[in-house]
């Protein structure tokens, strides 16, 4: 064997090795695309609180009630800065991608607004209720409503439904777009239950 002959051997064999490895494919920008969303609301919920002052002191004359509310709301959100890169797990060869998303978290985020006078009675001789008054009572009634929501989980259930069906939805056309079909779960369900967007999900 001449030497040229070898030496295009030579340069051939790693040129064979290179075409033999499977193409490497990055998807740190996708995922770094994801997690930078941080907190993503997913469902929402309007609630509406009533709270009633009422004052009859025997000594003064005149009644002094008041029936107030005031809209707040509940919303759920999956915190994508939990999401690691492990919990994304891409299959070229058919072009599918698993993903474990973080639970959905369920918080009430009261807005300021103001409170809507519903009744009044307030005799000549009362004062009236004034602004600060008018806080503490919305205060109060803001303590009151969460623990209404945490003995009573319908509510929280109801969103918790929605936004992880609303997630779904959303990676799966996500992933989509990127030509990827999506297996999607929660961190916070049973792998074995089968309650996943797609069964064939191990």
């Amino acid at each position: 064997m001449s030497k040229i002959r070898a030496f295009h051997i030579l340069l051939v064999i790693p040129f064979l090795f290179a075409c033999s490895k499977k193409q490497v494919h990055d998807h740190t920008q996708l995922y770094e695309e994801i997690r930078h969303v941080n907190k993503m609301e997913f469902a929402s919920m309007a609630v509406t609180k009533t709270v009633k002052t009422e004052r009859s002191d025997w000594y003064k004359v005149g009644k002094r009630i008041a029936v107030y509310s005031f809209d707040t709301y509940l919303k759920a959100y999956i915190d994508l800065h939990e999401l690691e890169p492990e919990d994304m797990v891409f299959d070229e060869e058919n072009k599918t991608v698993k993903i474990i998303l973080p639970p959905v978290k369920i918080e009430v985020a009261g807005r300021d607004m103001e409170m809507k006078k519903e009744y009044e009675n307030i005799g000549m001789f009362r004062t009236e209720i004034d602004s600060k008054e008018r806080a503490k009572m919305k205060e109060k009634a803001s303590a009151d409503l969460r623990k209404e929501l945490e003995g009573n989980p319908e509510y929280k259930q109801k969103l918790d439904d929605s936004a992880r069906r609303k997630a779904r939805s959303y990676f799966e056309n996500l992933l989509k777009n990127a030509g990827y079909t999506a297996f999607i779960r929660f961190s916070d369900e049973n792998p074995d239950s089968g309650d996943y967007n797609l069964k064939k999900y191990d």
